[in-house]
């Protein structure tokens, strides 16, 4: 049958009146027949949709900067601080009502915590490997802001070999001497070690902290460890706790909107001053390392979270021995909080010849310390016989 020409040849069939609402055409409800709560659907779900879209692309991109270019802006900079999973708040606040009005949202939402906890904030489940040749065990920890001795528990716990610390005030070595007096004690500047080898050599290296000229950042200790020489770098950053604090309630606004000479450019200043010399910092380190022909272990509290450039500029020169062998996140900071540590600024390093990571251990909060420790084990592949 040929199809019929419209308008109609047949002008006495009746036509549709002008005021009546068309049919309903394939499910499609038109005009009157669209009620209210049908349109108040439709908005939440669209607003839901947005959201959620604007978060997780808003997601990715922090994530991105913080990973690399963290030191580069004021509130990258302070956000790599924060608790990474604060990131996840959103998810708590889109989840119910996506559930409620358009549950396949639900699923790009619940893809964001997966990015989160093993992107992000590095979980690991290694195994700990049984080692072939010697090995050397290591804690380090920052005393500062803790009882002298409240690393000790953890250290004879882990049976260690030897024991780094950082932030040590004149007086402490006879107490330490007293507590460890089989063991090898060597001071230098604000650096003890503390080991069953015998330590041959030792020294401050030249760059002083900029928050206090008198001390110096690292130091260098050489320890002979079954028959061989291996240096122990121990290392104490400047902190960005000014910075940090800089940001708190109105300093964001501040920095964000304040006009050049004001309060905010000064803010913004003093951030790009500080995360320059801390790169600056991490790029010497590194350096100094590169052409030594022994095995070396880089220890102590970097300051530095595991993410943005000075983090990266050690992992790709160093073996980050955590990363390797470690379990769970390794967070040592802050350990003085009713909730979790969530940061690892305290860190083992080691070359990449002459040593290899078999064990890594965060020390589980328990007692009073602003750091808790890190431990780590090292096989010696190229041990000398004696």
């Amino acid at each position: 049958m040929a199809a019929r020409d419209y308008p109609p040849d047949n002008t006495d069939e009746p036509q549709p009146d002008a005021h009546y609402s068309r049919p309903r055409e394939h499910g499609v409800l038109h005009g009157s027949g669209v009620t209210m709560m049908q349109r108040l659907l439709t908005w939440t779900r669209f607003t839901l949709t947005a959201l959620t879209v604007i978060y997780c692309v808003a997601l990715l991109a922090i994530l991105y900067g913080l990973e690399y270019h963290a030191e580069t802006h004021q509130f990258l900079s302070t956000g790599m601080y924060l608790p990474p999973w604060g990131w996840l708040l959103p998810v708590a606040v889109l989840a119910p009502p996506s559930l409620l009005f358009y549950a396949r949202l639900l699923l790009p939402q619940a893809l964001c915590i997966p990015v989160v906890l093993f992107g992000f904030m590095d979980l690991r489940w290694h195994g700990w490997q049984v080692p072939i040749g010697p090995t050397v065990k290591i804690v380090t920890n920052n005393i500062g802001q803790a009882s002298e001795t409240g690393f000790k528990d953890f250290a004879d716990l882990q049976k260690a070999d030897i024991i780094a610390l950082q932030d040590t005030a004149a007086g402490r070595g006879p107490k330490l001497a007293e507590m460890y007096p089989d063991r090898y004690i060597v001071v230098k500047d604000q650096f003890m070690l503390i080991s069953k080898f015998p330590i041959r050599a030792a020294d401050a290296l030249p760059w002083p902290d900029p928050a206090e000229t008198r001390r110096r950042v690292a130091a260098w200790f050489e320890v002979e460890a079954h028959g061989q020489s291996l240096l122990v770098f121990v290392v104490h950053m400047p902190t960005p706790r000014d910075q940090i604090n800089a940001m708190k309630g109105l300093g964001a606004f501040s920095a964000l909107l304040g006009r050049e000479g004001g309060h905010g450019d000064k803010i913004r200043e003093e951030n790009s001053k500080f995360f320059r010399h801390q790169l600056d910092l991490a790029q010497k380190m590194v350096s100094a390392t590169r052409s030594l022909s022994v095995p070396f272990i880089v220890c102590g509290d970097f300051n530095v979270p595991t993410h943005g450039q000075a983090y990266r500029h050690y992992r790709e020169n160093w073996i980050e021995a955590f990363n390797e062998r470690g379990q769970g996140v390794g967070a040592t900071f802050p350990g003085n909080t009713h909730i979790p540590a969530w940061m690892r600024l305290d860190n083992i390093y080691c070359s990449r010849n002459g040593l290899i990571p078999i064990h890594a251990e965060a020390e589980q909060a328990g007692r009073k310390a602003q750091h808790l420790s890190m431990a780590a084990t090292f096989e010696l592949t190229n041990p000398r016989k004696r």
